[in-house]
Order: C-alpha cells, then sequence, then structure tokens
C-alpha cells in the first residue's frame, strides 16, 4: 500500500488536502501533519510516525520547504526506518499534490517523486513572460 503525507508549518498541509480533496474528492491514502509553534524535530517526527500506517510499504512525504523542520524530519524518519521505502520531496504546492492524487494508484512513489521534480519547473509562471511569448507567435 501507498500512502502520502503532507507536512508543513502550521496548517498549510492540512488546507493543501482540504483544497485537493475539493477537486479528487476524498483521499484515504494522503495525510496531514502540522508543524505548530510549540513543535520541535523529534515531536514533528513523532507525529510523521503516528501518520504512517503498519500496512504501508512506500510513503511519499510532501515538505513545505527544503532544509526547513518539517522537511528535515521527514528525511530523519527516511533514514531510520529501512523497513519501508520512503521518497521525500520539498517544494510543495497546489499543483504537485494535485499531481501526486492523480498517479497516486498507478505509479510507484520513486517515479512520482522524478515526475514532480519536473513538473514543478512547469508551475511557476509569469504573466507578462507568456504574454511576451504570445506576441513572438505572431
Amino acid at each position: 500500500m501507498k500512502q502520502v503525507i503532507l507536512v508543513a508549518h502550521g496548517k498549510l498541509a492540512l488546507e493543501m488536502k482540504n483544497s485537493v480533496e475539493m477537486i479528487f474528492g476524498e483521499l484515504p491514502k494522503f495525510s496531514a501533519v502540522e508543524f505548530c509553534k510549540e513543535d520541535g524535530l523529534d515531536s514533528l517526527k513523532e507525529k510523521i510516525n503516528q501518520a504512517v500506517t503498519d500496512s504501508t510499504e512506500q510513503v511519499l512525504i510532501l515538505a513545505d520547504l527544503f532544509c526547513g523542520t518539517p522537511y528535515n524530519a521527514s528525511c530523519a524518519i527516511c533514514m531510520e526506518d529501512k523497513g519501508k521505502e520512503y521518497e521525500v520531496v520539498s517544494g510543495m504546492s497546489l499543483p504537485l499534490v494535485l499531481e501526486v492524487a492523480s498517479m497516486i494508484d498507478n505509479t510507484n512513489i520513486k517515479e512520482i517523486a522524478e515526475i514532480l521534480k519536473e513538473v514543478s519547473m512547469q508551475t511557476v509562471r509569469s504573466f507578462k513572460g507568456q504574454e511576451i511569448e504570445e506576441e513572438e507567435d505572431f
């Protein structure tokens, strides 16, 4: 079984899950973990570990910031738990979580992580840049 854990500062992970569920409906393979002001690395690791189910074999963790506490805690779990296959990806955004939701049933987590790195470069756009590209087409 595969599982996706969203982990971020404040309520971002929960609201990200809620937003994706507005489009995809209920996502039972997705969990959201909040990193609160009172949390430290160890308490956040505990929250993430509690979110991982016993029957899960592959875990994809999407963290908000590279080298932030949610990312660091996720990487620590990845290094400590050799019984499951983990992938940790930073830069969580709505387009990326939507991509994961569309692939989670049919794609292994290693492939998803690679696809997310490619897709992430296409999700940030500038109106001005788009406007110039369209003018050049004429």
